[in-house]
């Protein structure tokens, strides 16, 4: 058996081959999807069913709070997007990977994707966590930027 594919870009050998992770219901089936009101993952419509007969324990009681729209000063301009290519570079990177499966790292990027103006809340964060410094200097070498001189 030769390599599987992960993602659009990234191969994996199947000695190094992540173990699947199993539905957070049943506890018995690999997972397909993620549930929207806690991010858990889940394998069937029958789990999904379970899961919301039984009410989510993260989800309040008068449902989930409505999302507010993002407050851009600006539309993205095409040079703020990084291409195809830089991106499958990104989520091939080691170190990133790493950052990623850290829950504390992940709760870190949860609550900068609720906080009002993101761009301060994110220099504050590189200013001020050097773990987070670190994570961004990570993603800046696997996409291989240099900045503008």
């Amino acid at each position: 058996q030769g390599p599987r594919l992960l993602g659009p870009c990234l191969r994996v050998a199947p000695a190094m081959a992540p173990k699947p992770q199993m539905c957070f219901v049943c506890r018995v089936a690999p997972v397909k999807y993620r549930f929207p009101c806690c991010r858990e993952r889940y394998c069937s419509a029958a789990c999904y069913r379970v899961h919301s007969a039984q009410g989510c324990a993260s989800r309040p009681a008068a449902g989930p709070p409505p999302k507010r729209p993002r407050e851009e000063a600006k539309p993205e301009e095409e040079e703020d997007l990084i291409s195809e290519v830089r991106l499958c570079a990104l989520r091939g990177h080691q170190r990133v990977r790493e950052a990623l499966r850290s829950e504390a790292f992940c709760d870190v990027l949860r609550a900068l994707d609720v906080v009002r103006d993101r761009r301060a809340a994110l220099e504050q964060l590189v200013e001020k966590d050097a773990y987070f410094a670190g994570f961004v200097d990570h993603m800046m070498e696997a996409i291989e930027y240099v900045a503008p001189q």
